[in-house]
Protein backbone atom coordinates (compact mmCIF):
# COMPACT_ATOMS: atom_id res chain seq x y z
CA UNK A 1 0.00 0.00 0.00
CA UNK A 2 1.55 3.25 -1.25
CA UNK A 3 1.42 6.26 1.50
CA UNK A 4 -1.16 8.49 1.05
CA UNK A 5 -0.85 12.04 0.84
CA UNK A 6 -3.73 15.15 1.31
CA UNK A 7 -4.36 17.52 3.83
CA UNK A 8 -7.00 21.03 4.13
CA UNK A 9 -6.37 23.75 1.60
CA UNK A 10 -6.61 27.14 2.43
CA UNK A 11 -5.46 30.53 1.05
CA UNK A 12 -2.36 30.11 3.62
CA UNK A 13 -0.97 27.01 2.44
CA UNK A 14 -2.54 26.82 -1.14
CA UNK A 15 0.67 26.69 -3.30
CA UNK A 16 2.39 24.45 -1.36
CA UNK A 17 -0.76 22.11 -1.36
CA UNK A 18 -1.48 22.64 -5.09
CA UNK A 19 1.93 21.52 -6.25
CA UNK A 20 1.18 18.26 -3.99
CA UNK A 21 -2.03 17.51 -5.93
CA UNK A 22 -0.43 18.23 -9.10
CA UNK A 23 2.19 15.41 -8.38
CA UNK A 24 -0.17 13.13 -6.93
CA UNK A 25 -2.60 13.51 -9.80
CA UNK A 26 0.07 12.14 -12.99
CA UNK A 27 0.49 9.07 -10.31
CA UNK A 28 -3.50 8.55 -10.55
CA UNK A 29 -6.63 7.38 -12.80
CA UNK A 30 -9.81 8.11 -10.91
CA UNK A 31 -11.02 11.20 -8.32
CA UNK A 32 -13.67 10.57 -6.06
CA UNK A 33 -15.66 13.92 -5.14
CA UNK A 34 -18.17 15.51 -2.73
CA UNK A 35 -19.38 19.03 -2.58
CA UNK A 36 -20.73 21.01 0.37
CA UNK A 37 -23.08 24.19 0.47
CA UNK A 38 -25.54 25.77 1.49
CA UNK A 39 -28.51 23.74 0.57
CA UNK A 40 -31.48 24.01 -1.71
CA UNK A 41 -33.16 27.35 -2.19
CA UNK A 42 -35.71 25.54 -4.53
CA UNK A 43 -36.82 22.32 -2.75
CA UNK A 44 -37.95 19.57 -5.52
CA UNK A 45 -40.60 17.39 -4.90
CA UNK A 46 -40.22 13.95 -5.15
CA UNK A 47 -42.64 12.96 -7.89
CA UNK A 48 -41.01 15.88 -10.01
CA UNK A 49 -40.07 14.99 -13.62
CA UNK A 50 -36.26 14.92 -14.71
CA UNK A 51 -36.88 18.52 -16.44
CA UNK A 52 -38.14 19.68 -13.22
CA UNK A 53 -35.50 18.10 -11.12
CA UNK A 54 -32.87 19.33 -13.68
CA UNK A 55 -34.74 23.02 -13.51
CA UNK A 56 -34.24 23.08 -9.78
CA UNK A 57 -30.65 22.47 -9.81
CA UNK A 58 -29.75 24.74 -11.96
CA UNK A 59 -31.01 27.37 -9.69
CA UNK A 60 -29.70 26.22 -6.62
CA UNK A 61 -26.23 25.99 -7.56
CA UNK A 62 -26.45 28.78 -10.07
CA UNK A 63 -27.53 31.34 -6.97
CA UNK A 64 -25.27 29.42 -4.37
CA UNK A 65 -21.51 29.21 -3.22
CA UNK A 66 -19.47 26.23 -2.91
CA UNK A 67 -18.33 25.83 0.69
CA UNK A 68 -16.19 22.90 0.33
CA UNK A 69 -14.50 20.50 -2.52
CA UNK A 70 -13.39 17.09 -1.17
CA UNK A 71 -11.70 14.64 -3.69
CA UNK A 72 -9.98 11.55 -3.10
CA UNK A 73 -6.99 10.00 -5.49
CA UNK A 74 -7.22 6.37 -6.58
CA UNK A 75 -4.31 4.68 -8.74
CA UNK A 76 -4.21 1.85 -11.29
CA UNK A 77 -4.62 -0.63 -8.56
CA UNK A 78 -6.98 1.28 -6.30
CA UNK A 79 -4.83 2.34 -3.74
CA UNK A 80 -5.55 6.17 -1.95
CA UNK A 81 -3.00 8.26 -3.48
CA UNK A 82 -4.17 11.39 -1.18
CA UNK A 83 -7.13 13.37 0.17
CA UNK A 84 -8.16 16.72 -0.21
CA UNK A 85 -10.15 19.20 1.41
CA UNK A 86 -10.77 22.27 -0.67
CA UNK A 87 -11.94 25.45 1.91
CA UNK A 88 -13.53 28.39 -0.01
CA UNK A 89 -14.07 31.89 0.78
CA UNK A 90 -16.90 32.96 -1.50
CA UNK A 91 -19.93 31.79 1.31
CA UNK A 92 -21.24 34.70 3.31
CA UNK A 93 -23.44 33.69 5.74
CA UNK A 94 -24.62 36.99 6.30
CA UNK A 95 -25.64 37.90 2.90
CA UNK A 96 -25.73 35.52 0.92
CA UNK A 97 -28.88 33.03 -0.16
CA UNK A 98 -29.32 29.90 1.70
CA UNK A 99 -31.28 27.07 3.38
CA UNK A 100 -31.23 27.21 6.78
CA UNK A 101 -32.00 24.11 7.73
CA UNK A 102 -28.80 22.77 5.77
CA UNK A 103 -26.33 25.34 6.99
CA UNK A 104 -27.69 24.80 10.60
CA UNK A 105 -26.70 20.90 9.51
CA UNK A 106 -23.52 21.74 8.63
CA UNK A 107 -22.92 23.55 11.70
CA UNK A 108 -24.05 20.63 13.59
CA UNK A 109 -21.02 18.65 11.94
CA UNK A 110 -18.34 20.83 12.83
CA UNK A 111 -17.87 23.18 10.13
CA UNK A 112 -16.28 26.79 10.54
CA UNK A 113 -18.06 28.75 8.27
CA UNK A 114 -16.67 31.82 9.78
CA UNK A 115 -12.79 30.61 9.51
CA UNK A 116 -14.06 29.37 6.07
CA UNK A 117 -14.75 32.68 5.08
CA UNK A 118 -11.46 34.09 6.85
CA UNK A 119 -9.10 31.79 5.58
CA UNK A 120 -10.56 29.94 2.88
CA UNK A 121 -9.51 30.29 -1.20
CA UNK A 122 -11.30 32.11 -3.55
CA UNK A 123 -13.73 29.91 -6.19
CA UNK A 124 -12.61 31.25 -9.09
CA UNK A 125 -8.66 30.98 -8.30
CA UNK A 126 -8.60 27.40 -7.25
CA UNK A 127 -10.68 26.16 -10.41
CA UNK A 128 -8.44 28.61 -12.70
CA UNK A 129 -5.08 26.10 -11.48
CA UNK A 130 -6.96 23.29 -10.88
CA UNK A 131 -8.58 23.19 -14.34
CA UNK A 132 -4.73 23.40 -16.08
CA UNK A 133 -3.76 20.84 -13.46
CA UNK A 134 -6.79 18.59 -14.91
CA UNK A 135 -5.25 19.18 -18.69
CA UNK A 136 -2.30 17.12 -17.99
CA UNK A 137 -4.61 13.97 -17.60
CA UNK A 138 -7.45 12.72 -18.63
CA UNK A 139 -9.31 11.27 -15.58
CA UNK A 140 -12.21 9.21 -14.47
CA UNK A 141 -14.44 10.81 -11.51
CA UNK A 142 -16.44 8.84 -8.75
CA UNK A 143 -19.56 10.63 -6.86
CA UNK A 144 -22.13 9.62 -4.49
CA UNK A 145 -25.78 10.70 -5.41
CA UNK A 146 -23.98 13.18 -7.38
CA UNK A 147 -25.68 15.48 -9.83
CA UNK A 148 -24.91 18.19 -7.67
CA UNK A 149 -21.48 17.64 -6.92
CA UNK A 150 -21.09 17.18 -10.97
CA UNK A 151 -22.95 20.53 -11.23
CA UNK A 152 -20.99 22.30 -8.91
CA UNK A 153 -17.33 21.30 -11.10
CA UNK A 154 -19.12 22.15 -14.18
CA UNK A 155 -19.81 25.42 -12.66
CA UNK A 156 -16.12 26.04 -11.10
CA UNK A 157 -14.82 24.66 -14.30
CA UNK A 158 -16.32 27.00 -16.27
CA UNK A 159 -15.47 30.46 -14.59
CA UNK A 160 -18.94 30.14 -12.76
CA UNK A 161 -20.60 30.53 -15.66
CA UNK A 162 -24.39 29.62 -15.46
CA UNK A 163 -25.18 25.60 -16.26
CA UNK A 164 -26.97 25.18 -19.25
CA UNK A 165 -30.15 25.65 -20.26
CA UNK A 166 -31.40 21.99 -20.62
CA UNK A 167 -30.14 18.54 -18.78
CA UNK A 168 -29.29 17.21 -22.50
CA UNK A 169 -27.13 20.40 -22.76
CA UNK A 170 -25.77 19.61 -19.51
CA UNK A 171 -24.93 16.21 -20.31
CA UNK A 172 -22.85 17.14 -23.16
CA UNK A 173 -20.93 19.92 -20.55
CA UNK A 174 -20.53 17.05 -18.02
CA UNK A 175 -19.21 14.83 -20.86
CA UNK A 176 -16.83 17.23 -22.29
CA UNK A 177 -15.18 18.59 -19.07
CA UNK A 178 -15.06 15.17 -16.87
CA UNK A 179 -15.53 12.44 -18.92
CA UNK A 180 -16.35 9.39 -17.34
CA UNK A 181 -18.47 9.52 -14.27
CA UNK A 182 -19.47 6.34 -11.92
CA UNK A 183 -22.26 7.08 -9.33
CA UNK A 184 -21.36 4.62 -6.24
CA UNK A 185 -25.30 4.80 -4.96
CA UNK A 186 -26.14 3.51 -8.58
CA UNK A 187 -23.38 0.88 -8.07
CA UNK A 188 -24.64 -0.05 -4.50
CA UNK A 189 -28.59 -0.15 -4.70
CA UNK A 190 -27.64 -2.65 -7.30
CA UNK A 191 -25.50 -4.87 -5.09
CA UNK A 192 -27.03 -7.61 -3.40
CA UNK A 193 -27.97 -6.76 0.36
CA UNK A 194 -27.88 -3.10 -0.06
CA UNK A 195 -30.85 -0.99 -0.05
CA UNK A 196 -31.23 1.54 -2.65
CA UNK A 197 -32.67 4.17 0.25
CA UNK A 198 -28.92 3.48 1.92
CA UNK A 199 -26.72 6.58 2.53
CA UNK A 200 -23.58 6.59 2.49
CA UNK A 201 -22.51 5.98 5.70
CA UNK A 202 -25.65 2.92 5.43
CA UNK A 203 -23.46 1.37 2.63
CA UNK A 204 -19.71 1.62 4.62
CA UNK A 205 -21.81 0.31 7.46
CA UNK A 206 -22.96 -2.50 5.50
CA UNK A 207 -19.50 -2.84 3.54
CA UNK A 208 -17.77 -2.92 7.37
CA UNK A 209 -16.12 0.11 6.73
CA UNK A 210 -14.95 2.68 9.20
CA UNK A 211 -14.89 6.22 8.16
CA UNK A 212 -11.46 8.35 8.60
CA UNK A 213 -12.76 11.99 9.64
CA UNK A 214 -15.95 13.52 10.11
CA UNK A 215 -19.12 12.60 8.14
CA UNK A 216 -20.59 15.93 5.89
CA UNK A 217 -17.01 16.98 5.46
CA UNK A 218 -16.07 17.17 1.85
CA UNK A 219 -12.80 15.74 2.33
CA UNK A 220 -13.94 12.47 4.77
CA UNK A 221 -16.93 12.06 2.54
CA UNK A 222 -14.92 12.01 -1.22
CA UNK A 223 -12.60 9.23 0.71
CA UNK A 224 -15.08 7.38 1.81
CA UNK A 225 -16.59 7.23 -1.71
CA UNK A 226 -13.50 6.31 -2.62
CA UNK A 227 -12.92 3.08 -0.70
CA UNK A 228 -16.55 1.94 -1.35
CA UNK A 229 -16.24 1.92 -5.02
CA UNK A 230 -12.82 0.02 -4.74
CA UNK A 231 -14.28 -2.19 -2.72
CA UNK A 232 -17.22 -2.75 -5.10
CA UNK A 233 -14.86 -2.98 -8.20
CA UNK A 234 -12.84 -5.35 -6.80
CA UNK A 235 -15.60 -7.26 -5.93
CA UNK A 236 -16.79 -7.50 -9.18
CA UNK A 237 -13.39 -8.06 -10.69
CA UNK A 238 -13.13 -11.24 -8.28
CA UNK A 239 -16.32 -12.46 -8.65
CA UNK A 240 -15.65 -12.49 -12.76
CA UNK A 241 -12.38 -14.55 -12.16
CA UNK A 242 -14.44 -16.93 -10.62
CA UNK A 243 -16.78 -17.63 -12.91
CA UNK A 244 -14.81 -17.94 -15.74
CA UNK A 245 -12.34 -20.59 -13.65
CA UNK A 246 -15.72 -22.12 -13.10
CA UNK A 247 -16.51 -22.06 -17.10
CA UNK A 248 -12.95 -23.11 -17.93
CA UNK A 249 -13.62 -26.30 -15.27
CA UNK A 250 -17.02 -27.31 -16.85
CA UNK A 251 -14.93 -27.52 -20.32
CA UNK A 252 -12.36 -29.46 -19.04
CA UNK A 253 -14.49 -32.09 -17.46
CA UNK A 254 -16.19 -35.42 -19.05
CA UNK A 255 -19.50 -36.32 -19.44
CA UNK A 256 -19.56 -38.86 -15.99
CA UNK A 257 -18.33 -35.68 -13.97
CA UNK A 258 -21.45 -34.49 -11.93
CA UNK A 259 -22.31 -30.80 -12.89
CA UNK A 260 -21.23 -28.25 -9.82
CA UNK A 261 -23.93 -25.73 -8.82
CA UNK A 262 -22.66 -22.36 -9.95
CA UNK A 263 -20.69 -20.31 -7.87
CA UNK A 264 -22.96 -17.76 -6.12
CA UNK A 265 -22.42 -13.89 -6.65
CA UNK A 266 -21.57 -12.06 -3.71
CA UNK A 267 -22.54 -8.45 -5.70
CA UNK A 268 -24.92 -7.39 -8.69
CA UNK A 269 -24.16 -4.84 -10.70
CA UNK A 270 -25.89 -3.58 -13.57
CA UNK A 271 -23.62 -0.15 -13.75
CA UNK A 272 -20.00 -0.65 -13.12
CA UNK A 273 -16.67 0.45 -14.45
CA UNK A 274 -15.13 -2.35 -17.06
CA UNK A 275 -11.80 -2.66 -15.62
CA UNK A 276 -9.20 -4.94 -16.72
CA UNK A 277 -7.34 -6.42 -14.04
CA UNK A 278 -8.79 -4.31 -11.17
CA UNK A 279 -8.43 -0.82 -12.76
CA UNK A 280 -7.70 -0.44 -16.55
CA UNK A 281 -8.84 3.07 -18.51
CA UNK A 282 -12.62 3.05 -18.53
CA UNK A 283 -13.71 4.37 -22.10
CA UNK A 284 -14.51 8.31 -21.66
CA UNK A 285 -17.42 9.94 -22.23
CA UNK A 286 -19.83 7.83 -20.50
CA UNK A 287 -21.95 8.26 -17.03
CA UNK A 288 -22.55 5.85 -15.28
CA UNK A 289 -25.87 6.96 -13.55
Amino acid sequence: MKQSRGGEVWRWNKEVEMDAISDCLRKSCFIAVDTEFPGCLLETPVEASEETRYRDMRYNVGNTNLIQLGFTLLDGNGDTRGTWEVNFSDFDVSVDAYNEKSIAFLRSNGLNLDKIREEGIGIDEFFGEFAQILKTKRMSWVTFQGSYDKAYLVKGLTGGEPLPKTKQGFEVAVETLLGDVFDVKKIAELCSGISSHYGLQKIADALQMRRVGIAHHAGSDSELTARIFTTMACGLHDYEKRKQQYQDDLMMATSYVPQLPPIPMPMEYDAYPSFGGYFSGAGHGMNYV
